[in-house]
Parts: C-alpha cells; structure tokens; sequence
C-alpha cells in the first residue's frame, strides 16, 4: 500500500466496524466484466460511451468507467465506506479467476471520496511515483494486500 502523509493521518482514525453500505455491496458483488482486455465493474460498464481507444491505456480507461464518488452512497462515513468497498471489490476479484492483481485508489478532498479501480499492468499506471506530490489525500492498495492491517484498525 502506497499512501501520502495526509491520507496516512485520516487512515489511522478510521473506524471500519460497520457495514458497507448495501448499494456499494451490489455495486462489488455484482463482478466484472472484460472487454479488450480491460476489466469494468459490471454495474458501472454501461454508464458510458467511452472507450478504450478514446482513452489511451487499459488503465485509463478501467479508471475512468471504475470510478465512483463514495459520497453519492453514504455521507456520514465516505472514507471507512471507500475501503470497505475496496475490500469487498477485492474478494469479489480473488474469486473471480483472474491471476491479475487490481489496484484501488482512494483519494479524498473536501467534498467528496473517490474509488478507482484497475488492473496492475507493467508499464501503466494511474498515480505518479511521488505520492507525497499529491496535496489531497491519496492511497493505492493492490488486492493482495490486506488494506485493514496496513491502513486502519477496527475499533
């Protein structure tokens, strides 16, 4: 797990004692779908005409259509429900056959919390290198990592 300073902070408050939120949880268990050679959650894949083509790399474009904002799903807790998300999109992932490993980033500002997903690629990725660079909060969690021990406890 890669994480700046600032997002380091709000991680080691977090509280992940409850439950994700049932749409997110639709949202995960719901699965993945491939489509040259790029991997869409299911329930987001149809809420675009993008494509890969128009949005250079595989990891791009699975950033671009998986992508949601946590706070459209749950106002009170946006960031604990953004990891739990990451962790349910990531068993639904394990078990999916897939030998890729997926990335989730999770970034936050004052308004609102962002999730992205993509699979791991040589060569392609979605954050810079220098993840103290970026002034919000920022982590990148690859799904064999266990995100609870690395980031926050439960309480």
């Amino acid at each position: 797990m890669k994480a700046n300073k600032t997002m380091r902070s709000l991680l080691s408050g977090l509280r992940l004692d409850r439950s994700l939120v049932p749409a997110l949880m639709a949202i995960a268990d719901n699965g993945f779908v491939t489509h040259d050679g790029c991997h869409m959650l299911r329930s987001l894949s149809a809420r675009t005409n993008a494509t890969r083509s128009t949005l250079g790399d595989c990891t791009g474009y699975e950033c671009f259509v998986n992508s949601l904002h946590i706070e459209d799903y749950e106002a009170e807790q946006p960031l604990a429900q953004a990891v739990l998300f990451a962790i349910q999109v990531f068993r639904v992932w394990n078990l999916s056959g897939l030998t890729t490993y997926l990335t989730a980033i999770v970034s936050a500002d004052e308004f609102s919390v962002v999730a992205k997903f993509h699979a791991k690629r040589p060569g392609e990725h979605w954050l810079s290198d220098n993840i103290e660079g970026y002034e919000d909060p920022v982590l990148s969690v690859d799904s064999d990592e266990d995100i609870i021990s690395l980031s926050a406890k439960p309480h």
